[in-house]
């Protein structure tokens, strides 16, 4: 199987943006993790919020920036971890917060 892999995608729109997250939540499974990089205010969230919504229905999706994670029932077993890592500037800054403790509880237990 071939992959294409994008390299620049430009949006005109919140609605644009709004479409985006629709087409990425459809290709999305179970254990896929997706990142996302760029500057302050560029949309990163927004996109987010549009993925989390169209895969759960859920209207209001609160950005994670304070809390740095936030997380979405897809069911009884399965979730959706929204991370916002802005403020942390190295992973032993993640480890110590004890966001993977907390993963692998939800994956080993």
């Amino acid at each position: 199987m071939s992959m294409k892999v994008l390299s620049e995608i430009i949006v005109k729109s919140e609605n644009e943006m709004k479409n985006i997250g629709g087409l990425i939540s459809r290709l999305l499974k179970s254990n896929d993790l997706i990142t996302f990089e760029g500057d302050l205010g560029v949309g990163k969230t927004f996109l987010c919020k549009s993925i989390i919504n169209n895969i759960t229905n859920i209207k209001e999706v609160p950005s994670p920036t304070f809390n740095l994670v936030q997380t979405y029932p897809l069911n009884k077993v399965t979730e959706i971890w929204h991370c916002d890592f802005y403020r942390v500037s190295n992973f032993e800054e993640v480890e110590e917060i004890g966001v993977f403790e907390d993963l692998k509880k939800k994956l080993f237990c």
